[in-house]
């Protein structure tokens, strides 16, 4: 790999894995030039893995003003939640078709690993990598909300159930778990999402 290949590429990951692991909250600026820095490259392959991840909707790129993490509605973090229960279901189905080939089941995971490790491994038992993306993409760009909700409701109880039926190699029970895991998610919506805003207002008005 060429050296502005090998820069652009860290800067994605280590972008994207903060982005993952909620460490960068929703409404800060990434601003070019301080990344670079932080980086140790220079600034292109920081607008080239900028505007990679603006592209995949995990950042914003507001015109003029720059680069933000987004912070989302009520209806993008429900949005969200429909569509991991979209893709994990369809996960599931691709399990069932193919069970002799799926890792569910044959993976020994530990609930304390929380609910990411969970959903990403029943994404990958579907053996489709463009499936497997949406789900990370979906979970990289609710991760703050996720944390959110643990932070007003407590852990997810629902996380048990998906470990619980992954774990047993049962399909059914793993796509109910899924679908009861998303509902919730739903449900807590609004409060998530109000949480974030007023949690960005008090960092604003810090500034």
């Amino acid at each position: 790999m060429n050296q502005p290949q090998a820069s652009f590429s860290r800067v994605y990951a280590s972008t994207r894995s903060q982005l993952s692991s909620a460490k960068l909250a929703p409404g800060t600026q990434i601003l070019v030039n301080e990344w670079a820095t932080l980086h140790g490259v220079s600034a292109t392959p920081v607008r080239e893995a900028l505007a990679k991840l603006a592209g995949e909707a995990l950042i914003e790129d507001r015109e003029r003003l720059g680069y933000f993490v987004p912070l989302l509605s009520s209806i993008e973090v429900a949005g969200l939640y429909e569509l991991l229960e979209l893709y994990l279901v369809r996960a599931i189905t691709h399990w069932k078709r193919n069970s002799s080939d799926n890792p569910t089941g044959r993976v020994v995971v530990d609930a304390d690993e929380g609910e990411a490790a969970i959903l990403t491994l029943i994404a990958r038992g579907s053996n489709n990598p463009l499936l497997i993306e949406e789900v990370q993409r979906c979970l990289d760009r609710s991760a703050f909300a996720r944390r959110q909700e643990t932070a007003i409701f407590g852990p997810p109880e629902q996380v048990a159930k998906l470990f619980e039926a992954y774990t047993h190699n049962d399909a059914g029970k793993l796509a109910g778990a899924v679908r009861y895991y998303c509902r919730t998610g739903r449900n807590r919506a609004d409060a998530v999402a109000h949480a974030m805003a007023a949690g960005y207002r008090e960092t604003i008005a810090r500034k």
